[in-house]
């Protein structure tokens, strides 16, 4: 019996054994860190593009029900696409020679992107200088003119690249450039459906 009680007052780790085990887990991470960082950044990746496709569908849906122009573009004109994009509503188009911002007020939804990982974004539109979707009443991405808009977004972070593909009647659809070279293509905008 005082055995026993001598052996549980000394019971514990020794200095030697604390080191071995996190010399273990440190190897461990060292090998897991950078697995760890590119699933990371290709869940952003894909976290992003699934969220942009939503706002297309939803500006899409809301044009049609509410008869309204329905604006999907850059939450700062200055920073693009990188600074989030929101989805706003007003009564009539709006010229799309420049991007437009919209006011605080008018703002249906609002996406901002992770600060950590970095994650890049590039606009390419059917017409130069338009930064902006726009949805006309009838559910269709157009110009104020009536003319057609499509484009693609391409989302970048670290070595993963989503793009998503926007065609003239406005449906989106995501493709991965590393899988689908074929359609994805190189992110310059096409009248594909």
């Amino acid at each position: 019996m005082l055995a026993m009680k001598a052996a549980r007052l000394r019971a514990g780790f020794t200095l030697a054994e604390l080191v071995v085990v996190l010399s273990v887990m440190a190897i461990l991470a060292v090998f897991a860190g950078p697995t760890g960082l590119n699933w990371w950044q290709r869940e952003t990746v894909v976290v992003m593009a699934d969220r942009f496709v939503s706002a297309i569908s939803l500006a899409q849906t809301m044009s049609r029900n509410q008869r309204m122009w329905i604006h999907l573009g850059p939450l700062s004109a200055q920073q693009g696409w990188s600074s989030g994009w929101a989805l706003y509503m007003t009564p009539s188009p709006q010229t799309q020679a420049t991007p437009l911002e919209p006011g605080t007020e008018d703002i249906l939804m609002r996406v901002s992107p992770p600060v950590v990982p970095p994650v890049e974004f590039a606009f390419t539109a059917s017409q130069r200088d338009v930064d902006t979707l726009s949805y006309a009443p009838v559910g269709y991405s157009r110009q104020r003119n009536g003319s057609q808009l499509y484009g693609t977004l391409t989302i970048r972070c670290g070595a993963h690249v989503r793009r998503v593909r926007i065609s003239s009647a406005g449906r989106a659809r995501i493709c991965d450039p590393a899988q689908d070279t074929k359609t994805c293509g190189t992110g310059a905008s096409t009248n594909d459906d």
